[in-house]
């Protein structure tokens, strides 16, 4: 056999070569092509939490505009109360969450929904509350029937138990003056009327949140009242110590803060009622609605059922 030409070797060590070189090139290729992935992300990353730091300052500032603007003399008064805020606020888009979706609120649904049927006395109630709605009344001034032919809104309304004494059938007989507890609901109320679901939903989240912190600007209202300067003594300290001084305030305000579910909650219960509105077990036999409410409670201890509508004009 004879031995490979110097032609032939030299043709093979620069394939050699050029094929380390391709392939040289292809692993910086693909390494470049990773770094700038990860730099993009990386950029996407940086771009996301500035954009999340907009969005939390935002929330703080509109919460200091609300409550107290006295605030804003603390330094990095802000990064103080971020946290905090925005955990509130994060607290309150969970509650919204857990609010069920529209439902139709009509002569029809009062007769076929026992959520409904339980809390209207009679279809009537339910178009004398449109009716008498002073904001329903300029939401309809400003929108068309034809053009905005659904109503949508949410329902408040105060629950009510209360022990009475009545009739009960047990088996074949009836028996006098059984305790019995009496559900009533009262005080209906239709809030921020809107065009769609979607727009209704987001308006129950402002709602929420302005509303919490109308109560949360009012507790602490009330313990400045409660804790006034001293006039004797030393008028100066006594005001450094109270909640007259931001910086005070700000750290009162951040303790009471720290948990949003006193301030606002939400419990789903099940509910069995009778046609008179009279609590059953869930073993009672006679003819009754079942269904289940959303009960907000507020942190003076209020609470409001709760539920979205579609009312259909």
């Amino acid at each position: 056999m004879h031995p490979p030409s110097p032609t032939f070797l030299s043709i093979m060590n620069d394939d050699k070569r050029s094929h380390e070189a391709s392939s040289l090139r292809t692993f910086f290729d693909d390494q470049l092509h990773y770094l700038q992935k990860l730099a993009s992300s990386l950029n996407s990353y940086i771009y996301d939490e500035e954009e999340l730091t907009k969005e939390d300052q935002l929330i703080v500032e509109n919460f200091v505009d609300a409550s107290n603007n006295k605030m804003r003399a603390v330094y990095d008064y802000s990064h103080k109360l971020r946290e905090h805020v925005t955990a509130l606020y994060h607290h309150v888009l969970q509650v919204s969450d857990q609010i069920p979706p529209p439902i139709e609120l009509s002569l029809d649904s009062f007769r076929v929904n026992p959520i409904v049927n339980a809390l209207f006395v009679n279809s009537n109630d339910i178009d004398k509350l449109v009716q008498i709605d002073h904001n329903v009344d300029v939401y309809f001034r400003k929108h068309s029937q034809y053009e905005f032919p659904i109503l949508y809104a949410f329902l408040t309304a105060k629950k009510s138990e209360k022990q009475t004494l009545g009739m009960s059938r047990r088996e074949e007989f009836l028996i006098h003056d059984v305790p019995q507890l009496a559900v009533n609901f009262s005080s209906h109320k239709l809030h921020v009327p809107c065009s769609s679901s979607a727009e209704l939903n987001t308006e129950i989240k402002k709602y929420l949140f302005s509303r919490v912190v109308a109560q949360v600007k009012q507790e602490m209202l009330s313990r400045m009242i409660s804790q006034p300067v001293k006039a004797i003594g030393d008028p100066y300290q006594s005001r450094v110590k109270s909640l007259a001084n931001p910086d005070i305030y700000l750290d009162t305000l951040i303790e009471y803060l720290k948990n949003p579910i006193y301030l606002l909650s939400i419990e789903k219960i099940n509910f069995k009622l009778s046609k008179l509105g009279i609590k059953l077990d869930a073993d009672d036999k006679q003819s009754a609605n079942e269904f289940d409410i959303h009960e907000l409670t507020w942190s003076d201890n209020t609470k409001n059922v709760i539920l979205q509508i579609a009312y259909t004009r």
